[in-house]
């Protein structure tokens, strides 16, 4: 279920917007020659209603217009307060446009734009992370198509989408001296957000790979036999892999290494994944299946059955 950000203010505010603009476009300038324009308002929505709890803490939004006529608008806001008070004047005609929230580079963020539009009118926009184990913080994009009515407002409803996967680790058992570090391959390097994937869903992951090296695990803070590698955002699983792979490499207390290869699944847009498995289970080779905790969780767990890699 989708939940609005101000979902019992949408219809009063859409009453305010109109009465505004009846009160005042006689004499606000037009921007466009005199062309017939209309007006755009946004109202956000989540994807996932348990992000709601982030609507104070967004201070990067940014929308990218693009219109069928050649007029594109930038803006950026510093919060979704910010935001609902943006009225932006537009010629009448066919309009696409992309927002992100938080996907800024101070945030670990590279934004990308080039190429020639294909499926929208948008110029074709990537995502990647400077550094692909920064785990930086949450993101949210959406694309929505708009039609601009001389003389009428039109409210442009964007379904914000989560952006990266996140990934919790706990080792049970470990013995003392003992530390756990973990790598990620076969991370994705980028995400074109302006395109749908095969099921019709804004963000199509890339194949280019890239690994996310997150290093030693922590010592649980109530249990030090207990390593955590505790909610870490990274890219998903690239798009020419068809599971995800980690690289589990353990140092004893007296040295001896032992480097692990635990072949789980893909990693999508915007998920939670938990891998638990005991320190005693571990093997040069290990093949974790998939459990459905929820719409957006789920957890991995060993198979039962140490599998030969070359069997996969």
């Amino acid at each position: 279920m989708n939940k609005k950000i101000f979902p019992l203010m949408a219809a009063a505010a859409m009453m305010l917007l109109t009465a505004c603009y009846h009160d005042k476009h006689e004499f606000t300038p037009n921007e466009f020659d005199g062309k017939p324009v209309g007006y755009v308002a946004p109202q956000l929505l989540w994807e996932d209603e348990a992000d709601a709890a982030a609507i104070g803490s967004i201070n990067a939004l940014s929308f990218q217009v693009q219109g069928a006529n050649g007029v594109s608008q930038a803006r950026s806001f510093s919060s979704i307060e910010e935001s609902a008070d943006w009225l932006q004047q537009l010629p009448a005609g066919e309009y696409d446009i992309l927002v992100t929230a938080d996907m800024d580079e101070p945030s670990g963020y590279v934004l990308t734009a080039t190429g020639t539009p294909a499926e929208n009118m948008l110029t074709p926009t990537s995502v990647s992370l400077k550094d692909a184990a920064s785990s930086p913080r949450p993101s949210w994009y959406a694309v929505t198509h708009v039609t601009i009515r001389e003389e009428e407002i039109t409210v442009a409803q964007f379904k914000l989408q989560r952006l990266l996967p996140t990934l919790t680790i706990n080792v049970t058992g470990v013995p003392a001296g003992t530390t756990v570090a973990i790598a990620v391959e076969q991370v994705a390097e980028s995400v074109l957000l302006t395109e749908k994937d095969a099921n019709g869903r804004y963000g199509v992951i890339q194949s280019a790979e890239t690994k996310a090296d997150f290093g030693l695990l922590s010592p649980a803070a109530d249990d030090a036999t207990v390593l955590r590698l505790d909610g870490k955002r990274l890219m998903p699983t690239a798009a020419s892999q068809s599971r995800s792979l980690l690289r589990i490499t353990t140092t004893e207390a007296d040295g001896n290494v032992l480097v692990s290869t635990a072949d789980c699944p893909r990693m999508e847009l915007g998920r939670y994944y938990t891998l638990d498995f005991q320190y005693a289970a571990l093997a040069p080779y290990m093949r974790f299946e998939a459990m459905t905790i929820s719409d957006w969780q789920e957890g991995w767990t060993i198979s039962g059955e140490i599998l030969n890699p070359t069997n996969k």
